[in-house]
Order: structure tokens, then sequence, then C-alpha cells
């Protein structure tokens, strides 16, 4: 992975890991997440008159894509309401690395160097001790950590769908446009059923908020998206979910979350994963 490749997908992490604090501390985290989901899709919408059709093998992978994001949206919002930032999200993206890696073997024949797995591994370590603390599970308590662990599960899944998606002859575009505008329409109707008549009153609390991280977040999807479309998929995950230690640092600096000499050194465990990739 080359260090541009790198140094867009670190850019991507802090969108991520800004817009989910975002969401974290919404009043209402799910009209939050359903404007930045519908401001993605209305941006990509105009897109689907000028990109060609998407092969029927590829609807499938879309279809299954589409289920797995329902799930790891629905479980997203959940941890975020029982858990803190610095706990849940740790956990929810620190699994992805290695599941990615794993899945891609069988799923796109990508079998890492000895180098790649040394970075990985350390990548995963250092995301993990943020979740991992002494008392962290007593103080998120098991409910919000299963729903991390479910979202980062659902997520290594479609992540591995879309690196098969836009490597796809042709399909690059529009399986991402077909991507943004499905899980924006996917998430007003979770909204909607989560939320019911109420949902339109929070919109409109925060519409302004919602509207600009929507605009801002559709780049860090279209960063990892074009990454895997030639990088190897366990390595681009790797890399993307550094949004971890960006997460910490929000954590620490908005909302009065530690970040002690352990965090310290477990950033730069990941730092040294993802020189490792690099060499």
């Amino acid at each position: 992975m080359t260090l541009l490749v790198t140094a867009l997908l670190l850019l991507a992490a802090l969108i991520h890991a800004s817009w989910n604090a975002f969401i974290k501390g919404a009043r209402d985290p799910v009209a939050m997440a359903t404007l930045i989901y519908g401001t993605e899709a209305l941006i990509m919408l105009p897109v689907l008159f000028f990109v060609g059709p998407l092969p029927q093998s590829v609807w499938l992978l879309t279809a299954v894509h589409v289920a797995l994001h329902i799930v790891y949206k629905i479980a997203l919002i959940a941890m975020f309401q029982h858990g803190d930032l610095s706990q849940v999200y740790p956990v929810a993206r620190g699994v992805a690395p290695l599941l990615v890696t794993a899945l891609a073997i069988p799923a796109a024949g990508e079998i890492p160097g000895a180098m790649a797995l040394l970075g990985i591994g350390l990548i995963c370590a250092g995301l993990l001790s943020f979740a991992l603390e002494r008392s962290a599970i007593g103080r998120a308590r098991t409910k919000p950590l299963l729903l991390a662990a479910t979202a980062g599960i659902a997520l290594s899944a479609y992540t591995v769908i879309d690196g098969l998606g836009v490597r796809t002859p042709g399909a690059a575009l529009s399986y991402a446009a077909w991507l943004f505008v499905l899980d924006g329409s996917t998430m007003f109707v979770i909204a909607r059923i989560w939320r019911g008549p109420r949902l339109y009153t929070s919109l409109r609390l925060h519409w302004k908020t919602g509207t600009a991280l929507g605009l801002i977040s559709s780049s860090n999807f279209c960063i990892v998206l074009w990454a895997l479309s030639f990088a190897a998929m366990g390595p681009v995950a790797a890399v993307r979910e550094t949004s971890v230690v960006f997460a910490a640092l929000i954590g620490a600096i908005f909302m009065g979350e530690s970040f002690g000499i352990r965090r310290v050194a477990a950033a730069v465990v990941i730092a040294a994963g993802i020189v490792l990739m690099n060499v």
C-alpha cells in the first residue's frame, strides 16, 4: 500500500470518527444518522442517471451489502445509546481488520505477506486495547459491547462484499452510487419505524448539522471504496479502523473521557503497524 493511499485512508478514518462522535452526542442519534445517510443518498442520486446499469451478478452483492448495513446501522445506534464512545467504538471497529483479512482469503484469494500480517496484527492489538481496558466490561456493561461486536462483524462482511463489487469490471461507479442511495433510503425506513412520527420533529432539530456531516462523510466512503478497488482488503480495513484513535481523542477533548498512558501506547502500536504495512 502506498503512502498516498495510507494518507487518504487516515483522512477517511478521521472523518468517520468525527461523524460517529456527532451521532453519539446528538439529542436524537437516530435522526442524526438518518440525516447523514440521507444527505449522502441525495448527493449520489443524480449520479445514477450518468452511470451504466449494474450487472446482474453485482445486484446480489448490492443486496447483501444493504442487508448487512441495516444490521450495522441498528447495532451502531443502539451501542451509542448504551455505551461510551471510547469503549464501544473500538470494539466495533477493532475486530474488522482481522475478520476482513480472513474473509478476503476465500472470497478474493488475497493472502497477505508476513509484514502485512504483522502490521494488521499490531493495528488490531492497538485498536482493541482501547476497548479492553481494566474494568471496561464493568463500565460499559455487556449489552453495548455485544452490540458493538455485532456491528463489527457486519462491517467486516460488507467491506469484503464492497471490495468484490467495486472490482467488477465497469461496475465501480454504479455500484458505489447505488450503495449510497439504498443505504440512505433504508436508514429512513429504519428511523421511521424506530421513532414513529416523532422522527420529523427530530429531523428539523438536527437538519443543519446532519446535512453538513452528510456532505463531509460521503468522501469517507468514496475513499474506502476507491482503495478497495485495487488494494488488499485487510490492510485497507486496518488503516481505516485507526478511526478508533481519532474517536478516543475526540472523546477526551470534547466529551471528558480519559486518554492516558495506555492509550498513548496503543496509538504507538497502531502507528508501528501502519509503518510495517508500508515497508
